[in-house]
């Protein structure tokens, strides 16, 4: 019974279980069915990443993320499916070759490219940069990144003359190679060229970071080593120079500190070239004096044949992670195997030869040392310049060796400086003083990383002080002198950088760079970063006059009128803007008819920049003679131009018209600019700019025509100068150009009296006298002294009111004197000692209030200048004869009190 029970369960549970099988079969089934039915739309999102040179050909990778979803209908929000995928796309650049320009490339790349915003400009032209003068392996049949700088053939060959000696490298064969590096030095030098093959592929370089056996052996090697060989300091140095090219690598030159040993190595290889120089010149100098020769050959042979480095330049040893055994690769002879005796002996013919400079000098030295070598090199005077001839060219074959070895480490600390404390740890341990050091070679390649990474420097305050110390600008003329077309680029570059600090532009200057710039003008590689640094320094007022002795100005004026575009070049005409305001420069741009064709074409195309520089030559008197026969063109452009920047520059033109021949009040009848003036005066109508232009040309035109100042009156406009004023109190520049106009109006005598009587002008003038701004109240003085010599009422009160206002700490320390002893005694009785009753501050406020007290005694105005105040749009000019006779003012002094 039992079993029988047993069996129908079991039963019962295996049809349970096939029927739950069967229904999630057709659930699964199902389910994507109603999925794809419910799905109305795709939605892709594209998130711009990482940019990198393709490693083989001359094409930008893009990386980016794809993001994509599935929604339906009813939840816009809420996906049905969605899905993330890295993507590559590939750019390639099939019009790149050496010519190519690599600024408009790039240019073109962001624009065409969606995946690639605009900030990644700087980014997408380093990287053309570096594919345009990126040399191709072809040994192997597979390209190889060799690195990002401009490498020259002979360079090229320098480099690799180890390499072409052994056989091609594999990257399983890794562990032979890390075994060579633990025997004699020639093996040493044999394992790194290896390893260095393999670090020049970049798709090794993922494999060899991570075997750390390779990078402990290497910088192991590179710590012990680096003063032995250049070729081997080269290898090793060019090795982690491979893995700086990618920011993804910089981790392994930090956790090595291959950084800090660069520096050292730099270091020490500047200061070994400039002591082995210097005792060269030493031995030259002693045979052209007749010294003695064998001091001379004690010296050479105690310093530059040196090989061992002074222990004072020892650098510190640096805990870097090593392996505690060394590595096991297999026999020994398996590794003798790989390279043929052929490879091998040539490797050992060129370790002999190229291993170290003065190695192989000191032996040779030693050698003539024996004997009668050098008493026979004193006595024979050929045998002594030929060997002082053999010497030079072993320093110059050690000098391009070094040069190579410079420009690696210089380019891996380029590179890893990309971080900002790395940057800040080069500079304090005078990564500037190495660089400005290094400017002094001739070698192209090294000049343009050095002055590449000098640029990158001299954009922090800290590093262009540092470089202005070490006189960095006298070492540019020289780079400028190349027929190098990026040395001079790169230059130019760093000079721009260079030249935001006053004190360099100025130095600059001295040492004679402005015709150098001057002469890139034209070339069409360098002309848009000269006009930046030219307009830099014409900002100095010093220096304008200097651009008058080259050919800047007329340069300049030619390209603006020969420019084929509506509006000119922002760089350009900023220059010719700062330079317009120097007369000798303005007299340039007018020669040979220039100023019409300025004028015309500013007309022609509406050019509120052109129009702007053509004001500036209007300031000078001695060429507004010039200007005579446009004056009705710029009139008649104020009523119908519509634009504000356009109107304001034609208004400041007329404005510094100050010319005796014109008519003014004809000028404003003719174009019916009395109605405008009003119109613009009211306040709130026009921009501020405009109304100060406009103020500007009223005091013009009131200078210039005593009838045009009585037509100014006549239809108000004076009022509404008057209601200005009220409006603009706060602003000192309209308020002192407004002032000015008065100033104009008071002088003749047809429109004195209707300033006076018929305007609230008189006590305005009174209130600005206390102005703060030193100017007004110049300007103010002389007009009250016009007003009191007129009118005797007004004359009592402008009197009283610069009293009050002369001897205001006098009067209120006699008022306080007097409470005080009031106070402290009560009422004195005796007339004898109370104040004058002229000095209470009653007795003062009714005078004031009074209109018919004293008259003024026959002072004259005081001998100020009707000249215009000074301001951001005018100038000063000359006196005027009118008060050439006038006495000055006498000064009132406070009375004693008895």
């Amino acid at each position: 019974m039992i079993f029988e029970l047993v069996s129908i369960v079991l039963s019962i549970l295996f049809i349970v279980h096939y029927l739950y099988y069967i229904i999630t079969s057709l659930i699964k089934d199902y389910r994507p069915k109603m999925q794809s039915e419910d799905a109305k739309f795709i939605k892709k999102r594209f998130k711009g990443g990482m940019i990198e040179p393709h490693p083989t050909e001359p094409s930008i990778i893009v990386n980016y993320k794809l993001e994509a979803a599935v929604y339906g209908d009813k939840d816009v929000s809420d996906p049905m499916l969605a899905d993330k995928k890295d993507c590559q796309r590939i750019i390639r650049l099939k019009t790149l070759n050496t010519k190519t320009d690599v600024a408009a490339l790039a240019r073109e790349v962001v624009d065409k490219c969606d995946l690639i915003h605009k900030s990644q400009l700087s980014d997408v032209e380093q990287i053309i940069y570096f594919l345009k003068n990126r040399k191709v392996s072809r040994d192997s049949g597979v390209s190889s990144l060799k690195s990002a700088s401009v490498r020259s053939k002979s360079e090229a060959r320098v480099l690799d003359k180890v390499n072409n000696d052994v056989d091609k490298a594999s990257i399983r064969n890794i562990d032979d190679y890390i075994e060579l590096l633990y025997e004699e030095l020639p093996e040493r030098i044999r394992g790194s060229a290896y390893i260095l093959q393999l670090a020049r592929n970049p798709d090794n370089l993922e494999e060899l970071e991570k075997n750390e056996a390779v990078l402990s052996a290497l910088s192991r090697v590179l710590r012990e080593d680096w003063r032995k060989s250049l070729d081997l300091t080269t290898n090793i140095i060019y090795t982690f120079f491979c893995f700086s090219t990618y920011t993804h690598f910089h981790s392994v030159i930090v956790q090595y500190k291959i950084g800090s040993l660069c520096m050292d190595v730099i270091e020490y290889e500047l200061k070994r070239y400039e002591q082995m120089k210097q005792d060269l010149d030493k031995r030259k100098n002693a045979e052209n004096g007749g010294k003695d020769m064998n001091k001379s050959q004690d010296n050479l042979d105690g310093t530059i044949m040196n090989v061992e480095k002074p222990k004072e330049m020892e650098p510190p040893r640096r805990r870097i992670p090593e392996l505690k055994q060394r590595p096991k690769s297999g026999n020994w002879s398996m590794a003798n195997s790989m390279v043929s005796s052929s490879s091998s002996s040539s490797l050992m013919k060129a370790y002999s030869m190229n291993n170290s400079y003065h190695e192989g000098l000191s032996k040779e030295l030693q050698n003539n040392s024996n004997g009668n070598s050098t008493e026979d090199l004193k006595n024979d005077p050929k045998r002594q310049k030929d060997e002082i001839e053999r010497l030079s060219k072993q320093l110059k074959t050690f000098a391009k060796k070094q040069e190579q070895l410079l420009r690696v480490a210089f380019y891996l600390l380029l590179n890893i400086a990309e971080n900002t404390k790395l940057e800040e740890k080069m500079r304090r341990k005078n990564i500037i003083k190495m660089l400005v050091k290094a400017l002094e070679r001739q070698n192209i390649d090294l000049l343009v990383l050095i002055v590449t990474f000098l640029k990158k420097l001299s954009i922090v305050r800290d590093n262009k002080d540092e470089m202005k110390e070490l006189n960095v600008i006298e070492k540019l003329p020289r780079l400028l002198q190349s027929s190098h077309s990026d040395l001079i680029q790169a230059t130019l570059k760093l000079i721009f950088n260079l030249s935001f600090d006053g004190q360099l532009r100025a130095k600059m200057v001295r040492i004679g760079l402005l015709p150098k710039l001057v002469q890139f003008m034209s070339e069409d590689k360098h002309h848009a970063i000269v006009i930046k640094i030219l307009f830099h320094m014409s900002l100095d007022d010093k220096v304008k006059v200097v651009f008058t002795y080259t050919d800047c100005v007329p340069m300049l004026t030619d390209m603006l009128l020969l420019n084929l575009n509506k509006k000119s070049d922002i760089d350009l005409i900023a220059l010719g803007i700062n330079l317009a305001l120097n007369k000798k420069c303005a007299q340039k741009m007018c020669e040979n008819n220039r100023l019409k064709d300025l004028i015309e074409r500013a007309f022609k195309y509406r050019d509120a920049l052109m129009l702007k520089m053509i004001r500036n030559i209007s300031t000078h008197e001695e060429l507004r003679k010039e200007f005579m026969e446009f004056v009705d063109d710029f009139a008649k452009t104020i009523n119908e131009c519509d634009e504000e920047d356009f109107l304001v520059e034609c208004i400041g033109v007329l404005g510094n018209m100050l010319l005796p021949e014109l008519d003014y009040s004809q000028i404003l009848q003719a174009h019916g600019l009395i109605p405008w003036m009003r119109k613009t005066l009211i306040p709130g109508n026009a921009k501020d700019d405009i109304v100060l232009d406009t103020v500007v040309f009223l005091s013009t035109c009131a200078t210039n025509d005593e009838l045009c100042a009585m037509l100014l009156c006549k239809a108000e406009v004076i009022l509404s100068l008057i209601e200005l004023l009220k409006a603009k109190q706060e602003d000192d520049e309209m308020v002192l150009q407004i002032v000015y106009v008065f100033q104009q109006v008071l002088r003749n005598e047809s429109t004195r009296n209707y300033i006076i009587k018929e305007t609230e002008a008189p006590a305005y003038l009174i209130d600005l006298m206390h102005d703060k701004n030193v100017e007004i109240r110049k300007v103010c003085d002389f007009c009250l002294d016009i007003i009191a010599m007129t009118d005797s009422n007004w004359a009592s009160r402008i009197k009283l009111e610069k009293f009050r206002n002369h001897n205001s700490q006098w009067l209120t320390m006699v008022e306080t004197q007097e409470s005080d002893d009031i106070q402290d005694y009560g009422a004195v009785e005796d007339d004898d000692t109370d104040l004058p009753v002229y000095l209470t501050s009653d007795y003062l406020t009714q005078i004031y209030q009074s209109s018919n007290e004293d008259s003024v005694d026959g002072r004259t105005p005081s001998n100020s200048s009707f000249s215009r105040p000074m301001s951001r749009y005018s100038k000063d000019f000359e006196d005027f004869d009118i008060l050439k006779s006038s006495q000055s003012q006498e000064m009132i002094e406070p009375f004693p009190v008895n």
